[in-house]
């Protein structure tokens, strides 16, 4: 019985030590991953951080289809649905889009419906985008455009905004 306590306790005391060695420095960026499944992690999140003007949106994605983000989108998208699905860019659909991401700055967002656009092109947040996907090192960063997402009726969490460069704010 001793043994199996002393047993016991060894196992959570290395538990505990391996937890706190792992957890003891900040995770600057997440080992293993990629820099296209960032960006693909990143856009899944995103929503759950944004206040939408109506119940419901921020679940249908569109992407660029040429991007290497949407199969990875699609993938992760199908293996946990939660009424979520992923639409081409090239699709006449555009405006069922909730989440838009483009690496083309020639389209532009639509009127009407609250649409959420998101980009890896460098300067996309300054020149009026709403979210950018930006690489910073190892690490993937976000750069916020507040008065942007105000204007078609969104708004960025303080957790959000807390962890993004934000611009923009009016």
């Amino acid at each position: 019985m001793l043994f199996q306590r002393i047993s016991l306790g060894a196992l959570c005391g290395a538990l505990l030590c391996i937890a706190s060695a792992l957890s003891s420095e900040p995770s600057r960026s997440a080992p293993g991953l990629t820099e296209t499944e960032l960006k693909a992690v990143f856009l899944l999140r995103l929503p759950q951080f944004v206040t939408w003007p109506e119940e419901g949106l921020g679940r249908t994605f569109c992407v660029d289809e040429g991007s290497e983000v949407a199969s990875l989108l699609s993938d992760m998208i199908a293996a946990d649905p939660k009424g979520r699905e992923v639409l081409s860019l090239a699709s006449t659909r555009l405006n069922e889009c909730d989440v838009v991401f483009s690496v083309s700055e020639s389209l532009q967002a639509q009127g009407g419906r609250p649409q959420l656009w998101v980009s890896d092109a460098p300067g996309f947040a300054l020149d009026g985008g709403m979210v950018e996907l930006k690489r910073r090192g190892a690490r993937m960063g976000l750069v916020v455009n507040v008065g942007a997402l105000r204007s078609v009726g969104l708004k960025a969490s303080s957790k959000l905004l807390q962890l993004a460069e934000v611009v923009g704010d009016d």
